[in-house]
C-alpha cells in the first residue's frame, strides 16, 4: 500500500474514532456533560466572559482578536488566549471545568494523536480518553492531524510551568484577568 493511502486511512480512521467518543461524550456516556454544566455555572457568573468564550468557540480566536473592539471583555478574552499556550483547548466545551492535570492532558491527546488507531482499539480509547478524545478532534478540526500533533508538542514544552494544574483552574485564573468588575 501506498504512504499517501496509509496517511489518509489514519485520519479517516482517527477522525472516525474522535467523532465517536464526542458524540457518546455528548450523549453522557463519558461524564462530559458533568463538565459542561460546571463550566456553564461558572459562566454565567459574568455575561461578558461568556459571550467572549462562545465568540471564541465559534469565530476562533484570531477572528475574535480581529473583530472585537479594543478594550472590551472579547478583546482581552482573545488576547489571553492567543499568548496562552493552551489556548487553543478552550475550544472544547466544558475545558473551564476540567480537571485534569495540564501534564496528563497533553501527554493523553499527544499520545492519541500520535498512534496509529485501529477498530479494534476504538472502544479501549473511548473508555480511557474521552476528555483526550474531545481535545483532540477540536484541534485535527482547527489544525488537521499534522497541525494537531505539532501544537500538541509546542504545548507540552511550553507548559512546564503550571503542567501540575488542572486545565479548568489555569483557564478560570486566566480569565479572570478579563473579568468586568
Amino acid at each position: 500500500m501506498s504512504q499517501a493511502f496509509l496517511s489518509k486511512t489514519r485520519v479517516l480512521v482517527i477522525g472516525s474514532c474522535l467523532a465517536t467518543g464526542v458524540v457518546l461524550s455528548g450523549c453522557g456516556f463519558f461524564g462530559a456533560d458533568e463538565k459542561q454544566q460546571a463550566e456553564a455555572l461558572w459562566l454565567a457568573k459574568d455575561e461578558q466572559l461568556k459571550s467572549a468564550i462562545e465568540a471564541v468557540r465559534s469565530e476562533g480566536i484570531d477572528a475574535v482578536i480581529k473583530s472585537a473592539e479594543t478594550g472590551s471583555v472579547s478583546a482581552c478574552v482573545a488576547a489571553k488566549l492567543s499568548q496562552d499556550p493552551l489556548g487553543e483547548l478552550v475550544s472544547v466545551e466544558g475545558a473551564l471545568a476540567e480537571s485534569a492535570q495540564v501534564a496528563e492532558l497533553i501527554g493523553s491527546v499527544q499520545k492519541l494523536l500520535e498512534q496509529d488507531v485501529s477498530f479494534e482499539q476504538v472502544a479501549g480509547l473511548l473508555q480511557k480518553g474521552a476528555d483526550a478524545a474531545s481535545y483532540a478532534k477540536a484541534l485535527i478540526e482547527q489544525q488537521g492531524v499534522t497541525g494537531a500533533i505539532a501544537s500538541m508538542q509546542q504545548m507540552a514544552m511550553a507548559s512546564e510551568q503550571f503542567a501540575t494544574q488542572d486545565l479548568g483552574g489555569h483557564f478560570q485564573q486566566l480569565l479572570l484577568e478579563c473579568q468586568t468588575k
